[in-house]
């Protein structure tokens, strides 16, 4: 009788998302994985064809969740002239977000060296800075005061604003915590936005 490869790929994706948060990409074993879950580990090639793709598999939930996010986000800057990125609903929106991709997010900032995806913070950060100068000139065309920064004011703020939001997961915040950082962070950063924005 044929084994059940569906209860098998269970097992083999219980224990790669094991290995991957506790090893990281670079050191984590398929020679472990498959004595965990009791296969060769040809046997393991048989699900997935490389560690690469082992990884991917975990992960791909949540870029595509940040793509989306992203899409929706420039969608609604370019046509909704009420957006406003710095209400309280964006916080809770960050934490919300996090904590339903919370695994795919640890392995992405914490677990990735050595990966196609070990850049994923700074490619974020990236996006973030351009993003905020696009929406500055769309505010600027638009009559608001704002204010002058410069290209590396920019990327600082880009830099800070992103790295806090995902201290919560490299901190193990429990939702609690993660909703308290959010408002420390929309407090300590957001008028500062706002006077570069000319927003009132």
């Amino acid at each position: 009788m044929p084994k059940d490869k569906t209860v098998t790929n269970a097992k083999i994706i219980q224990f790669m998302k094991e290995e991957f948060l506790t090893y990281g990409y670079e050191k984590a074993s398929l020679n472990r994985i498959s004595a965990k879950v009791g296969i060769t580990t040809a046997g393991l090639y048989k699900h997935f064809k490389s560690k690469e793709d082992m990884f991917y598999y975990l992960v791909k939930d949540t870029l595509d969740a940040f793509h989306e996010m992203v899409r929706s986000g420039e969608a609604q800057m370019e046509a909704d002239a009420s957006y406003n990125p710095f209400d309280d609903d964006w916080a809770v929106f960050w934490v919300e977000f996090i904590f339903e991709h919370y695994d795919g997010l640890k392995l992405l900032l914490c677990c990735s060296d050595g990966s196609i995806y070990e850049d994923f913070e700074e490619t974020l950060i990236r996006h973030e800075e351009k993003e905020d100068k696009r929406y500055y000139e769309i505010l600027k065309a638009s009559g608001n005061k704002v204010k002058e920064i410069t290209d590396m004011q920019w990327h600082m703020l880009a830099t800070a604003y992103t790295h806090l939001v995902f201290e919560i997961v490299r901190h193990d915040m429990k939702r609690d915590e993660a909703l308290s950082h959010m408002k420390f962070v929309s407090e300590l950063l957001y008028p500062g936005w706002k006077d570069i924005y000319g927003i009132k």
